[in-house]
């Protein structure tokens, strides 16, 4: 049984007048008339009495298969409609990862936020995550979109995304001696501790730590790392020394931490979106395509 008989038939029961229901179907009355006949060969039935000298009429069994007919149409729109949003990417599930510190960009909120608007309904897994073990859950299928700081290199099949390159600024105890400056030379940090998230050996915060030591001519004290800029953070207010952090935690208020950038050095880092080459699903290009779109690739100065 065909969707387009089912539809003619809706219409003439509605007109109950073939030239009018054919006018409205763009179809040949004597086409109409051949799908109505096809539709009653294919039930063993008469739908419709077409008498010569009266208007058409339902029969008995055309009553009753009316508004059978007229549910089978509204759900085959809402399959189609179903079909069409999941293939848009606007309907379905994605896994997403974050670092502590891309929260407070605002590209990650505002991703989530999209993916539940009017038009985007995607349900949506959240987890933090630091950014190695993103690679791996990326790498594994674990999850389906990262948010986390740029690698030069990712895991085979795994390609990423610049959203954001920001300054980084310096977090120094807020009664401290460093604080009166307005901008921070990097020569004036030669007494500090630095504190820095240090997730693997090769990459970190450590190689900007360097930088700024090598700029201001000394050899920088680095505690042992932590687990996330929070946690820098929170050692910065209570006085246990500095951090190199991303320009957009300033927004984050913990008493006792002053933020100040640096005079005479401007390292930035990079927030990426990292995700798998090819992705098939259509739920998880959905978030890609959002986050793509979301991407402000320019330096932000505090």
């Amino acid at each position: 049984m065909e969707l387009r008989w089912l539809a003619s038939f809706v219409i003439v029961a509605e007109e109950l007048h073939f030239a009018r229901a054919a006018d409205r179907l763009h179809l040949a009355p004597s086409a109409l008339s051949a799908q109505i006949r096809a539709l009653e060969a294919h039930l063993g039935v008469r739908l419709i009495d077409r008498g010569r000298r009266s208007r058409p009429a339902l029969t008995g069994a055309g009553r009753l298969f009316l508004p059978e007919a007229e549910r089978t149409l509204a759900q085959a729109s809402r399959a189609e409609a179903v079909g069409r949003r999941a293939g848009r990417g606007e309907l379905g599930h994605a896994e997403i990862a974050y670092v502590a510190s891309a929260a407070f960009s605002g590209i990650v909120t505002g991703i989530l936020a999209s993916c539940s608007a009017p038009g985007g309904d995607l349900t949506v897994g959240v987890r933090e995550l630091e950014t190695p073990a993103q690679l791996e859950a990326l790498a594994a299928g674990d999850i389906d979109v990262g948010f986390l700081r740029w690698r030069p290199a990712y895991p085979p099949g795994v390609t990423a995304t610049v959203l954001l390159t920001e300054e980084v600024v310096l977090a120094v105890p807020e009664a401290g001696p460093v604080a009166a400056h307005e901008s921070v030379p990097a020569a004036a940090l030669r007494e500090e501790r630095f504190v820095a998230p240090y997730f693997d050996e090769e990459y970190g915060c450590r190689d900007q730590i360097l930088q700024v030591g090598e700029h201001g001519g000394f050899t920088p004290e680095i505690a042992p790392p932590v687990r996330d800029y929070i946690a820098a953070l929170t050692l910065v207010g209570g006085g246990r020394g500095v951090a190199l952090v991303p320009d957009s935690l300033r927004r984050v208020r913990i008493p006792g931490v002053a933020y100040r950038p640096l005079a005479d050095l401007r390292p930035t880092t990079r927030l990426v979106g990292a995700y798998r080459r090819g992705e098939t699903s259509p739920a998880v290009r959905g978030v890609i395509r959002r986050m793509r779109q979301a991407a402000t690739p320019v330096v932000t100065v505090g």
